[in-house]
């Protein structure tokens, strides 16, 4: 018989859960140390207790409690940087768990389930400027609190830089209309075609004539920062973001013979993959960083090269080359250094080490700002971003909060996703009353890394999203493939739920096989070796269990 199990000792690995014939054992994943997962999750995202969930069966429960800090999985499954996955505990097994393919699998499972309309609880009204990351999960957190809120939106359609800066190889226009479709069925009304700020469609001081009581500022960055150089207004010359934006319009850019993009972010591999598949003969890219030092994340870097395009690291821009009043190329020279011993921006080149590269087309992709002149009157802007209050999100005026890339500078969408969340909780505050800085959840700590679990944990093999080449009637096609839903369980059992406690749930059902023993890793779980050792009683069963 089951008899007892060492909280000191057991690591919440699952190994139990997992193997006992008999159904006897839970995990109880609600503990306060958080796995090395969710403390590197930017949303703060319960992957242990999700990855649980699923572990049982329990989809619908998993993608409610993904919506609880984090409403747009299918968008972030797609997206995120997954820093998660470089701090999971299974490293030290064999690979890391396929955290974001198993977000990106429930994700689209719960954008096809029915979604309740919350109640309107407010009349207070609120306004959101911009519909990017950051403006869109403010709108969704006030909208679950029953505010009625207006997301007011520049381009034509809703999305913002999900939108129009995100090709859709990697984020479906289809992921984002359908994620909009559903912010709309909660009540939230989106005003596109309309710039705020002053001197445009509609100033702040407007905002409140028309009855907002608050508003949140998300305008993102969504121009590129211009090189003063010789020869940038040549024709083949483009701009990182612009050239984005035009390929999501109505009119994407024409494209031929060789292009070059100057940069090594990950809008710089965005704008180099758009044009191979937009029928580019050759594409190149040239960064001031050293491969190891490239600004844009690995899985990008590693998308860049199955492409088929080249990147001279160490390198930056030099003369713009001309034939007969068109782009012909550029002369790059060697970047010797990117940083001062202060750490700051400084590039260094050696003027006599240069490279020669042929282009007809060049984009620059160096860097983004945001337009913020318009919001200049109202808040306080510092070095072109709005200065928020670390906690709150709140700016210089009263009832103005700001998150996103305008007011942190250019960051991952799941960043912006969690500093939307945080306005929304402070607009919430201010609105009725209370201090905005509330009762802030205290910081958790994470588990130490010798209660990991490790040791006796069998090697299971990964997991892998598939990538086919895109068709060639649909360049713009998704090529990353979701797991099939088998494949979401095998990688949601390889979760070691890091911190879990395991708790004796089904005594009676135990048949004293010595299996969870024999396999319990940390060796946390005594076996009786008698069936029954005396007459049971409510009273002794719950004894046991303690």
């Amino acid at each position: 018989m089951i008899h007892s199990i060492d909280p000191a000792a057991c690591t919440g690995c699952g190994t139990c859960t997992k193997t006992c014939p008999l159904d006897v054992f839970r995990l109880e994943p609600a503990q306060e140390a958080l796995s090395p997962c969710m403390a590197a999750c930017p949303a703060g995202v319960d992957i242990r207790g999700n990855h649980y969930l699923i572990q049982q069966g329990h989809l619908g429960e998993a993608a409610r409690r993904y919506r609880i800090v984090q409403p747009f999985p299918a968008i972030t499954g797609r997206v995120c940087f997954h820093p998660c996955e470089e701090k999971c505990a299974r490293n030290h097994v064999d690979e890391a768990v396929n955290i974001n393919a198993v977000e990106q699998i429930m994700g689209d499972w719960d954008l096809k389930a029915p979604l309740e309309k919350p109640a309107r609880r407010h009349i207070t009204k609120v306004a959101v400027i911009g519909s990017g990351p950051a403006g869109l999960s403010c709108a969704w957190f006030l909208a679950q609190m029953g505010y009625p809120v207006t997301v007011f939106e520049a381009m034509p359609l809703p999305g913002g830089m999900l939108r129009y800066g995100i090709p859709t190889y990697r984020l479906p226009d289809a992921i984002v209309a359908a994620h909009i479709a559903r912010l709309e069925a909660m009540g939230i009304a989106f005003r596109c075609n309309t710039k705020i700020g002053e001197g445009a469609d509609l100033s702040l001081s407007d905002l409140k004539r028309l009855g907002f009581k608050a508003v949140m500022l998300a305008p993102g960055t969504t121009v590129s920062r211009k090189v003063r150089m010789e020869g940038v207004e040549l024709p083949g010359v483009h701009w990182g973001l612009e050239f984005l934006r035009a390929n999501r319009g109505d009119e994407q850019p024409r494209l031929s013979g060789d292009v070059l993009v100057i940069g090594g972010g990950d809008v710089a591999v965005d704008a180099a993959i758009t044009a191979k598949r937009l029928g580019a003969a050759k594409v190149s890219m040239a960064c001031l960083e050293s491969r190891e030092t490239m600004p844009a994340y690995p899985h990008n870097q590693a998308d860049a090269l199955r492409e088929g395009i080249e990147c001279h690291c160490g390198f930056g821009p030099g003369t713009i080359l001309q034939e007969n009043g068109h782009v012909a190329g550029m002369e790059l020279k060697t970047c010797i250094r990117v940083v001062d011993e202060q750490g700051r921006f400084a590039p260094l080149f050696d003027e006599n080490a240069t490279m020669r590269i042929r282009a007809d087309h060049i984009i620059f992709a160096i860097g983004q700002a945001s337009e913020l002149d318009g919001f200049a009157k109202d808040v306080r802007i510092e070095q072109g971003r709005i200065v928020i209050e670390d906690v709150t999100f709140s700016t210089s005026a009263w009832g103005i909060f700001a998150a996103g890339d305008a007011a942190t500078g250019p960051s991952s969408v799941v960043s912006a996703i969690a500093g939307g969340r945080e306005c929304a909780f402070s607009i919430d505050r201010m609105l009725k009353g209370a201090d905005i800085r509330g009762e802030r959840e205290r910081k958790r700590p994470e588990l130490p890394e010798e209660q990991w679990p490790r040791e006796g944990i069998r090697h299971e093999p990964r997991q892998e999203r598939a990538s086919l080449p895109a068709p060639a009637d649909d360049p713009f096609a998704e090529t990353l493939r979701p797991l099939d839903m088998e494949a979401c369980f095998a990688e949601a059992l390889r979760c070691m739920t890091c911190g879990s406690k395991s708790r004796i749930t089904y005594t009676d059902d135990c048949m004293t096989c010595f299996n969870c023993e024999l396999n319990c890793p940390s060796g946390a779980i005594y076996v009786h070796p008698f069936k029954e050792r005396f007459a049971r009683t409510l009273d002794q069963i719950e004894a046991d269990n303690r």
